[in-house]
């Protein structure tokens, strides 16, 4: 750039109309990091500092606007990006950016979403680390990409033992792993039925209905076994006792012997 196409422009870049300053932000090349977050971070005009910070690929410079600048647009592009980068929508993004986005980052859902659909494993776990609500966490294991990421949501909710959310995952869970085990988490029997009638998973309905099937075919055999054991009782309570009957037939002979015994004294 010569020295001309320099003062050029300076003059666009501190022009006194920001239709101009915004016109200069759009033909500024992404190699401008400088340049680009010089304006997003001083622009007087909000328009200008978020076309420039849409063009700004630096996880750190964009860091520090989503914290200082006063424009909530402005704000809102700059967490969009960290969004972007961390999802590595653009090319030549590097797993380190990707990273240094997902710690820059503070909105809920943003991370979510990341922790969801990031091809890279290891930016979706790091996603999945920085989250602590449990609707996030619920989704995450019911739509995440990365089975060792919505494994580990899953886990979270099991340790809460977030009933509701876990209900959730058996009934609208994509993935067959969560939603079957988030299903053998339930033992209440109209949890069971709705999901078998009713989840989208075609595992989770299958499961909630073998589950249905052993608890009937468990209280068939108790039942069955606690008539047996009253028939037994009654068996035993209608039966004489037999030490009795054992008494009472040696007392009903001794007569019988001492009539014997007469007639054989006077035989003699």
């Amino acid at each position: 750039m010569t020295l001309l196409d320099r003062f050029r422009a300076q003059s666009r870049q501190k022009h006194p109309d920001p239709a101009v300053r915004l016109a200069y932000v759009e033909e500024l090349p992404l190699e401008e990091r400088d340049a680009i977050f010089s304006i997003a971070r001083e622009d007087e005009d909000p328009r200008v500092r978020k076309a420039a910070v849409a063009k700004l690929m630096d996880p750190a410079g964009l860091s520090q606007i989503l914290a200082i600048d006063a424009d909530e647009g402005v704000r809102d592009q700059a967490a969009a990006m960290l969004r972007d980068i961390a999802l590595d929508a653009f090319e030549g993004v590097g797993e380190a950016q990707s990273l240094d986005a997902v710690d820059a980052l503070n909105d809920p859902r943003a991370l979510a979403q990341v922790a969801k659909t990031a091809g890279r494993e290891i930016v979706a776990l790091r996603a999945l680390s920085r989250i602590t609500d449990s609707h996030a966490l619920g989704s995450i294991a019911r739509h995440g990409a990365v089975e060792t990421v919505r494994r580990g949501a899953f886990d979270m909710l099991r340790e809460r033992a977030d009933r509701g959310e876990l209900i959730g995952v058996a009934m609208n869970g994509e993935h067959k792993d969560t939603a079957v085990a988030a299903v053998d988490l339930l033992a209440d029997r109209a949890e069971l039925d709705q999901i078998a009638a009713r989840s989208k998973n075609r595992g989770a309905v299958k499961r909630a209905r073998t589950l249905i099937r052993e608890a009937e075919e468990r209280a068939a055999r108790d039942a069955a076994e606690a008539e047996r054991a009253r028939a037994v009782e009654m068996e035993q309570a209608r039966q004489p006792d037999a030490a009795d009957t054992s008494v009472g037939g040696v007392e009903a002979d001794e007569p019988s012997i001492d009539a014997e015994r007469a007639r054989a004294a006077q035989d003699a």
